[in-house]
């Protein structure tokens, strides 16, 4: 046996065991994170680095997802994992790429392993792959290119430009870590595929390759796989050298503080954005890198903390939110980001910060009551985390393998237990400071100043304009063809059809071996929803201890864990309709001062002792990322803390006060965040779809940022200047509304079994015992639609933002809101197959260079089915590509094809396991599947018969039915968020197509809508970095209720 077993041990604060070999023929690094759950998630990390910013990296990341030269067919990776319950994608940092791999069940994982692993040692890395896939200018002049789209959509932004050049600031022009790994586009324009061949040469050796696999998986199969695929590798080479640990170019510390200030383009000039950072201590210098982490939540996490108390949860905020982090190099470097800072207050906002930092880095200032508590919280939330997960398991593995020793020493000693959280508890404050001191006071910092500039928003757009019209001419009608035709002839090569005898070879994997967690629900006091089973122990136990008629409703899920977790869910319809945009304000409830008997605590104290107490406390809307007209309370604690729990709900519901001073800060913060907002597409068509189809009795509609605008403005003036009692007697009625039992669903998951009385603790819950005759009904999304939004017809609504350089667009039709229709699988297997990887979308629309994405998505609450283009670079013909994909199948021009049919089955099953991949997410769907939904308990058993069951002529009749209408006006209604430039072209189209169309841009502050820009010009197609993070629900089907703004992983 080839591989040597160099440490094993069972992780002592998580439910998880580590073993990890290495080849002693090849150097080939392998781990297991074992853990129980239905996922089973391979993370195939390459240590990587480059001195410049070409892009190779990043660009190879994506090609090799075109073929390997044992599977040289473009998107078999992705095609087999649609029939294996998998799922693919891959990240690129600056000193890493990490391929993903993540499939319900084993038997898909050890199947697809091989032949992953074949795509990463051995692509086919075909010029016409790295043509279409990284960059090329179409038979229109454009470029485009997914790679290029891609960077292109946030290279202008503002973090974006922020960051680099902190990276730029801190690290040497040689050294990897200042390099752009994704790529600038002046260089993508110029890299060659010998190129990256070069870069794949040097830096792909199995040597420099770490498999790790976490979940159940069969240790003994998993070796067999890895030394089959071992003994076709080449021998370790004597010249390896590891990436930055053996460079070259090495990190230098800074000789002096430096300072840049640049500009970023934006037509709004009102906010721009600060970040400091630092080289701090040597990456094995473990119990120092916690410890810094844990510094900067000290300084910066909470509303009491230094930093944020100071900075931000002040009269006239100098920023709308700081973040933190630290980047794990081979020296642990911190940073610091003010965001949305008043630009005629950058300048004083930089110094204010570090006068803050000076002045509290002493034995006096500092408080290590808080910083201990902050140490105890960490310890909590990772235990919480690895319950739930094996993520910062393998973010540690992958790190050790990029700068640990290959022995696997370190990881083992950091991995096994928490001994730096032990020792860093007993930390005595002169250790705190002293830390403090040597690595952000007397260490030197680079601090980069970013202000927005209208006339670089001006000059950029004429540049781009000036550069499509220079490139037509210099390529003439002739050479624009001659394009047109190499793509075409690229495109041709690529999508070369994989061979079904193929596909065949490969076994598919039964859903029937995937290990589903199971929970036991109890439900008690109002919860009459629930069956409970009496011969279960727990379930009399529970029911043993409940009062007689208890006023309120409980449901209880029980499974084993050091955590509880209690959400109370209530209507938002009981809140006034007046009172509803106060809500982003009300959220705030849990960082106020508190009344009681008499006596006031300071907010300061209350956040302290919630963040010593629990490990997660917030009010936010939805469930589940469904059910947006709920109000969710949520307070999770350690199991010993349950009483605790409950008794800061009381604390919070009832004794909270809206403090003047803090309400006012809340109505800042939002100001001050709007033009974040405005920056985002994503967000941008959000409130537009929101405001549209939503009426205002909707917490979706009076909770939308743009619309509010005005709302925010006013209060603030009340606040200052006028009567605020008004404010406070408003916010009192939302409380009095809100907080009563006919109101509360009151959901525990966790482990209850040591707790002595699991309901009794409730009984004197609330300040008064009065009964309770009928609960206040579960609010539905189709209860409060505009009368568009019930018919969904002729309509379209075009909103240009200055900011955002792509497209978003989705156009919405109706569909039945009954969850047991028999159409509901359906739906689900026709979106499923038309926007699997390697399907109808991902080539007709991703793969033509129309958009980053396209999707389909339903909201059964709302009655709606949408179509999505993502980050478009040409809305227009994604729309159009789109309509022709689905009316072709719809009418018989394309046949169906049984690969994808079969596969859009297996993705749907891998969503089915991905939603329930602990027991927390697990007893959440339950309850959304029992009470809320009301499909049953054992919904997902039967979802999966009822798919099984779906036919291709069923499909055929959905898409006639529901997705042929998503492109038509008649029954339809488009929403588009887009650049300006794109405007004419978007309002013609849509018009011709028969839409009544609504046109309007962001706003920019005080009316600065700039008047005479030249925007009927066409622009390049820019990508925005927005993501939208849509939450799904037990079909395996993605709900688009809750949009919410992202960084995620490259999809390839």
């Amino acid at each position: 046996m080839s591989f040597e077993l160099l440490t094993s041990f069972d992780v002592t604060y998580a439910p998880s065991a580590i073993k990890k070999w290495r080849s002693k023929r090849t150097g080939l690094q392998a781990a297991i994170i074992s853990k129980e759950t239905p996922l089973v998630s391979g993370y195939f990390a390459v240590a990587t680095e480059v001195e410049d910013d070409s892009g190779t990296p990043h660009t190879l990341e994506h090609l090799v997802f075109m073929g390997s030269k044992k599977y040289p067919y473009k998107g078999l990776l992705d095609t087999l994992g649609n029939v294996m319950f998998s799922e693919t994608n891959a990240w690129t940092a600056v000193d890493q790429t990490v391929y993903t791999l993540t499939t319900a069940g084993w038997e898909g994982f050890k199947t697809l392993l091989p032949v992953y692993l074949d795509h990463i040692l051995n692509p086919t890395l075909t010029d016409e792959a790295c043509y279409t896939e990284v960059y090329h200018v179409d038979g229109e002049g454009k470029e485009k290119g997914v790679v290029f789209s891609e960077m292109q959509g946030i290279e202008n932004q503002a973090w974006f430009q922020t960051m680099t050049t902190l990276q730029r600031q801190m690290f040497s022009e040689k050294c990897g870590y200042s390099s752009e790994t994704g790529g600038l586009m002046k260089n993508l324009r110029l890299l060659s595929n010998d190129t990256i061949r070069d870069f794949h040469k040097t830096s792909y050796s199995p040597s420099n390759l770490c498999v790790i696999v976490s979940g159940s998986v069969d240790e003994s199969e998993f070796l067999k796989v890895m030394e089959a695929f071992d003994s076709e590798l080449p021998p370790l080479s004597s010249d390896h050298k590891r990436p930055f640990v053996e460079s070259d170019h090495p990190i230098v510390r800074l000789e002096k503080d430096t300072y840049k200030e640049i500009e970023f383009s934006e037509k709004d000039e009102s906010y721009g954005e600060i970040a400091v950072g630092w080289i701090g201590p040597r990456h094995d210098n473990y119990e120092e890198d916690l410890a810094i982490t844990l510094l900067l939540e000290y300084l910066c996490e909470s509303p009491i903390s230094l930093l944020t108390k100071n900075l931000v949860e002040i009269n006239e905020p100098l920023a709308s939110n700081l973040e933190y982090n630290t980047d794990d190099f081979t020296y642990i470097c911190p940073y610091i980001k003010m965001n949305d800072v008043p630009t005629d207050k950058l300048s004083e906002a930089k110094d204010r910060l570090f006068e803050l930092m000076k002045e509290h880095a002493t034995a006096d200032e500092f408080d290590l009551t808080r910083m201990r508590g902050i140490v105890e919280n960490s310890k909590k939330k990772l235990l919480l985390s690895c319950e739930k997960s094996t993520d910062i398991l393998t973010d540690y593995v992958i790190n050790d393998f990029l700068y640990s020793d290959v022995e696997a020493k370190a990881l083992t000693k950091n991995l096994k237990s928490l001994a730096d959280y032990e020792s860093l508890s007993t930390w005595s404050t002169e250790q705190w400071v002293d830390l403090y001191q040597k690595y952000l006071i007397k260490n030197k910092s680079s601090v980069v100043v970013s202000r927005p500039s209208k006339k670089l928003y001006k000059s950029s757009k004429a540049a781009n304009k000036k550069l499509i019209e220079d490139r037509k001419a210099t390529l003439g009608e002739s050479g624009l063809a001659d394009l047109k035709k190499k793509l075409e002839d690229a495109q041709k090569l690529n999508d070369a059809p994989i061979p079904d005898e193929l596909i065949k070879t490969f076994p598919v994997p039964d859903p029937a071996n995937i290990p589903f967690i199971k929970t036991t629900t109890v439900g008690v006091g109002l919860n009459t929803d629930v069956t409970n089973d009496l011969t279960n122990h727990f379930s009399k136990k529970v029911l043993d201890d409940t009062p007689v008629n208890l006023p309120l409703y409980i449901n209880i899920d029980q499974f084993k864990s050091e955590f509880i977790s209690i959400s109370i869910l209530m209507s938002s319809m009981e809140i006034p309709e007046r009172l509803l945009p106060y809500f982003e304000i009300f959220v705030e409830i849990f960082s106020l001062p508190l009344e009681i008997n008499g006596k006031t605590v300071p907010y300061e104290d209350v956040v302290r002792d919630l963040q010593n107490e629990t490990v997660e406390h917030s009010l936010y809307d939805s469930f589940n990322g469904q059910y947006a007209e709920l109000v969710n309370a949520h307070i999770q604690v350690k199991k010993e803390n349950y009483a605790k729990a409950i008794e800061w709900f009381q604390k919070i519901f009832w004794y909270t006060k809206f403090d003047k001073s803090r309400v006012k800060v809340a109505v800042d913060k939002l100001i001050n965040s709007i033009p974040s907002v405005k920056r985002s597409g994503v967000n941008v068509l959000g409130s537009v779809i929101s405001e549209n189809l939503y009426t205002s009795r909707s917490l979706k509609h009076s909770k939308n940022m743009l619309a509010n605008e005005t709302f925010y403005r006013d209060l603030a003036t009340q606040i200052t200047e006028g009567d605020y009692s008004i404010i406070e007697r408003d916010l009192e009625e939302i409380r009095e509304s809100l907080f009563k039992p006919s109101n509360f669903r009151i959901l525990i998951a966790g482990d209850l079994s040591s707790v002595q009385h699991p309901v009794k603790a409730w009984a004197n819950f609330l300040p008064s015992q009065k009964a309770v005759s009928t609960m206040i009904r579960v609010p539905e999304a189709h209860q409060v639609l505009t009368p568009l939004g019930q018919r969904l017809s002729k309509k379209a609504f075009l909103i240009t933002a200055p900011a955002s350089d792509s497209t978003f667009l989705m156009s919405c039709t109706k569909i039945p809101t009954d969850h047991h229709d028999p159409d509901m699988a359906r739906i689900s297997m026709a979106s499923s197959y038309l926007q699997c990887v390697e399907g109808p979308f991902w080539r007709g629309i991703r793969g033509a260079g129309y958009a980053y994405g396209a999707s389909v998505s339903k909201s059964v609450g709302a009655g709606i089915l949408n179509f999505e283009v993502y980050r478009g670079s040409d809305g227009i013909k994604a729309f159009q590509a789109a309509q022709k994909i689905v009316n072709d199948l719809a009418d018989g021009t394309v046949e169906v094809d049984q690969t994808l049919f079969d596969g859009a089955l297996s993705s749907l099953v891998n969503t089915i396991a991905n939603n329930e991949s602990n027991y927390y997410s697990s007893a959440s769907l339950k309850y959304l599947d029992n009470v809320l939904t009301k499909v049953g308990p054992d919904h997902n058993t039967k979802f999966l018969r009822q798919l099984k069951k779906v036919t291709k002529e069923d499909m055929i009749e959905v898409l006639k039915k529901y997705f042929v209408p998503l492109f038509k006006s008649e029954s339809s209604a488009v929403f588009v968020c887009a650049h300006p430039t794109n405007e004419k072209d978007l309002s013609d189209f849509l018009v011709g197509e028969g839409y009544d169309i609504t046109t309007k841009e962001v706003t920019q502050p005080d009316g600065d809508d700039e008047e005479g820009d030249d925007d009927d010009e066409t622009d390049e197609e820019d990508l925005d970095d927005d993501d939208t993070e849509d939450e799904t629900d037990s079909d395996g089907e993605t709900e688009t209720e809750d949009e919410t703004e992202d960084e995620t992983e490259d999809e390839h």
